[in-house]
């Protein structure tokens, strides 16, 4: 018997890089790179862990237009199939906009 899909958006598998920066501690910086991403959510690639239920901001880079950003939390963290590298569950708390702050 299937598993009944939980999800309520639909993902896409879309590989572009992205950097996550954690709230509360000093800003930190992780690169990362999506694996699939969806309104509402993203699954990230990452080299070092990132902690459970850790607030963060997200940018993903878009090879052209705006970059995509966004507010969340990690749901899920595990440590990836090929070993050294981490798969981390975003949600995020309203859908990814486009990058709206001049730098």
């Amino acid at each position: 018997m299937f598993r009944k899909e939980r999800r309520s958006q639909h993902r896409y598998p879309v590989k572009q890089p992205a950097s996550v920066r954690l709230q509360g501690e000093n800003g930190r910086e992780v690169a990362a790179v999506t694996q699939n991403v969806s309104t509402r959510g993203l699954l990230l690639r990452c080299e070092e862990a990132i902690p459970l239920r850790s607030k963060i901001e997200v940018t993903v880079r878009l090879p052209v237009g705006l970059p995509l950003e966004g507010s969340g939390e990690v749901l899920r963290v595990q440590q990836s199939s090929a070993g050294a590298a981490f798969l981390v569950a975003i949600e995020c708390e309203a859908p990814l906009e486009r990058f709206s702050r001049l730098t």
